[in-house]
């Protein structure tokens, strides 16, 4: 298991991804490939050997103790990391506009929504 970055997982880091892999029987538990399969890449073309990852369920889980965990090949590990941080900026920037739209009310700005505007003509 190399990991980059070691300072930011549980000391207990290798027994926890070991652990998380035996219970997922050496597969992916999305796409079930095999720990050690060989497959091509749809990028490269070229072949590799899988190597499984244990994959944190939330976003910066890193330094629980007791993370939930998926066994997932790069593939699939680097599709749900995707979509997390996805889902993620979607939140960050939702929270930014209300952020700026109660500020802007708290100020006596002009601002108004589509919907105060329908219901406050001005």
């Amino acid at each position: 298991m190399m990991y980059v970055r070691k300072h930011l997982y549980p000391p207990n880091w290798k027994e926890l991804s070991r652990a998380c892999k035996d219970a997922a029987g050496w597969r992916c538990q999305r796409c079930k490939v095999r720990h050690g399969a060989r497959r091509k890449s749809k990028r490269t073309r070229e072949w590799y050997r899988v190597w499984l990852h244990a994959a944190h369920v939330h976003l910066h889980d890193t330094l629980n103790p007791h993370p939930l965990l998926m066994s997932l090949c790069p593939r699939c590990h680097g599709r749900y990391d995707y979509r997390l941080r996805q889902r993620e900026n979607v939140v960050t920037s939702e929270r930014w506009k209300h952020q700026c739209r109660l500020s802007q009310r708290s100020q006596g700005g002009t601002y108004a929504s589509t919907q105060e505007k329908a219901f406050n003509p001005v």
